[in-house]
């Protein structure tokens, strides 16, 4: 078996370090070459060891970004079935992916020629609310891993529909929706909207944090009545099926 850990460690440095380097590479292109286009840098860059690096770098950038837009359109797709399966049950055929691709590409051109004046603001601030959406997200599964369960959970529970979880589990949705309310007045948009607290720190952007920490709070404090030892069993039952016991068995 992998460590938590391990697995933790992994999952950190894999995620964190895919995105430093070029935040560093970035940085370098700006003060180093007075860089505003970042493909045109980039060919520069590279033309200055060699001629036709450059090129060579610009259409792997591009091949590179193309397959992230792959990986995005199928990620979303996943995201929109998966949420609407929640509410009422699809069959994951071929053509509901197909199709699910195609209006999401539909609403995306629509969405890019609508915003194109100020494209780089709009595209700043969604990134922003990303964060602002996951921060109170991530708070309930860490508070819930490391505090409440402790990293024990009936794996196989997971995917049985109204199984030991549930199918809605209330107090991390409250948790998130206070942390997400909580962190509203310090919403910091630029080019867009400041919340007046937002203001008040004059831009200086903690709505992050504050959801996070909220967030973390409520769902600690709610997540005290849950009964824990209970579980147990059905923790037991799910780790004897994943080893391959007949005996283990996930409830109906």
């Amino acid at each position: 078996h992998t460590r938590p850990r391990a697995i933790i460690a992994a999952v950190f440095f894999g995620a964190s370090g895919s995105a430093v380097w070029l935040i560093a590479l970035g940085a370098w292109l700006a003060t180093r070459l007075n860089a505003t286009d970042a493909l045109v840098s980039l060919r520069d860059a590279g033309d200055a060891v060699f001629t036709g690096l450059g090129v060579v770098l610009a259409l792997s950038s591009v091949a590179a970004l193309v397959a992230t837009m792959g990986i995005n359109a199928y990620g979303a797709m996943l995201t929109t079935v998966t949420a609407i399966d929640a509410v009422k049950k699809v069959e994951p055929t071929r053509r509901l992916r197909v199709v699910t691709i195609l209006a999401l590409a539909v609403l995306w051109v629509v969405v890019s020629l609508s915003i194109s004046a100020g494209a780089v603001d709009v595209l700043f601030a969604a990134l922003i609310m990303m964060l602002y959406l996951l921060s109170p997200w991530t708070a309930v599964n860490l508070i819930d891993y490391f505090f409440v369960r402790h990293g024990r959970y009936a794996i196989t529970e997971l995917f049985v529909p109204g199984g030991l979880y549930g199918t809605w589990a209330w107090r991390g949705i409250t948790a998130f929706l206070v942390g997400l309310a909580a962190s509203v007045p310090f919403w910091v948009l630029p080019g867009l909207w400041t919340a007046p607290l937002g203001d008040v720190l004059q831009g200086i952007d903690i709505a992050w944090l504050v959801g996070l920490l909220v967030s973390g709070v409520v769902y600690y404090l709610l997540s005290r009545s849950l009964d824990v030892e209970a579980e147990e069993d059905e923790i037991r039952a799910s780790e004897r099926e994943l080893e391959g016991d007949p005996a283990g068995a996930p409830s109906v």
